[in-house]
């Protein structure tokens, strides 16, 4: 297990690596940057804004952008105040040693500098913290449900292959698998959300909020939140706007891994040992639980395990939909507002959890399945 760990911790660092140096050298190459605005020849031929050109320099520098793309990315990997002690005064940065520094020590130091326009001047990393507790709450929830809920269809669907309930799951399943997250979300909002829904109109059903964590200002008659006497910013009132994006996302969710529990589980019920456990006399639920769910775990948990980076990275079109200020949510605006440091910073952190989810599932194989060692 050490030396299996060993190799997996090098492989792990040379492909972060190397998806670090794609992330930065893909957002160098695309158009935009918070000087393009500033170079744009105005009426008359002068620089828009009435920035010079020495003035657009000092810009640069101060944002680290007076470097090539090369050191650049030496510079945003290591830190800046590391890149000034590498035998090169030529291309060192005066940011490091002014008053109002904005030296970065590298993202390895979980440093990833300051946000150009989605928070102008702000560290980063507090920008994505600000919005990585709305994403926990939303995916953590959706994830949990989901997997509580898939399972168990999933089995039941298989054990009873071909019956009634083994149709509608099926028939669920292509539903969820093939539908538009957007277009459901939007179903959502016009059935269940505001006052003008017609759940609302034709049978008083308390409707909910449409969109962003909390309330802004006291909760509206015939709301949810009113029934339930929920103050701004509490825990009724964040459980209460999360109920359409959970939703949402759960049923997503469910579709696809009850699908792939039931087509495991078929795989597994045929095998001889199951025969076997149960020509020994085994009861039906001790075959099921003990013999066949664990090795029918497998597909599922190479699935489940890089939900970890979707908890961390969201689900961009559902918080975009309901105006959930989350971590997807931000990566779109934040490539919109060609804020690239939020963004290079979002796409690092996923391929890290990409490296390590995948880490975790070598690992959960071997609980699941003994056969399986890692040496």
């Amino acid at each position: 297990m050490t030396n299996y760990l060993i190799r997996r911790f090098f492989q792990m660092s040379l492909v972060v690596v190397a998806a670090s140096m794609a992330i930065y050298f893909i957002l160098w190459l695309a158009p935009g940057g918070p000087l393009d605005e500033l170079k744009i020849a105005g009426a008359g031929g002068r620089a828009n804004q009435g920035f010079s050109e020495e003035q657009i320099a000092r810009i640069a520098e101060y944002l680290g952008l007076h470097r090539g793309p090369f050191w650049g990315y030496i510079a945003w990997l290591g830190g800046e105040d590391w890149f000034d002690d590498i035998g090169r005064p030529e291309l060192q940065t005066s940011s490091c040693q002014s008053v109002e520094s904005t030296c970065s020590r590298g993202v390895i130091r979980g440093d990833f500098g300051v946000s150009w326009n989605v928070a102008r001047g702000s560290p980063v990393a507090d920008v994505l913290l600000s919005r990585l507790r709305n994403t926990m709450i939303l995916m953590t929830s959706a994830t949990v449900i989901s997997l509580l809920i898939a399972v168990p269809i999933g089995i039941i669907s298989a054990v009873k292959q071909y019956s009634r309930l083994d149709y509608f799951v099926t028939t669920f399943s292509f539903f969820g698998t093939a539908m538009p997250v957007f277009w459901f979300g939007l179903m959502m909002i016009i059935l269940f959300g505001g006052n003008q829904s017609p759940l609302y109109k034709a049978f008083g059903f308390p409707y909910l909020p449409t969109g962003n964590v909390i309330l802004v200002r006291n909760p509206l008659p015939g709301s949810l939140l009113e029934l339930l006497n929920a103050t701004p910013g509490s825990t009724v009132d964040i459980a209460v706007h999360a109920i359409l994006p959970t939703i949402v996302l759960s049923l997503l969710y469910m579709a696809g891994w009850s699908r792939f529990m039931r087509t495991a589980m078929l795989e597994v019920l045929r095998q001889d040992y199951v025969r076997t456990a149960r020509a020994k006399g085994l009861r039906e639920r001790v075959v099921i639980l003990k013999h066949a769910m664990r090795n029918g775990l497998i597909p599922l948990i190479t699935i489940v395990v890089f939900q970890i980076p979707g908890i961390f990275g969201g689900a961009t079109i559902t918080e975009t939909v309901f105006n959930w200020p989350g971590m997807g949510f931000l990566y779109v605006y934040a490539l919109g507002a060609t804020d690239y440091p939020v963004a290079m910073a979002f796409l690092f952190i996923s391929a890290v959890l990409v490296v390590i989810a995948s880490l975790i599932g070598d690992v959960l194989y071997t609980v699941v399945d003994p056969r399986i060692r890692l040496n």
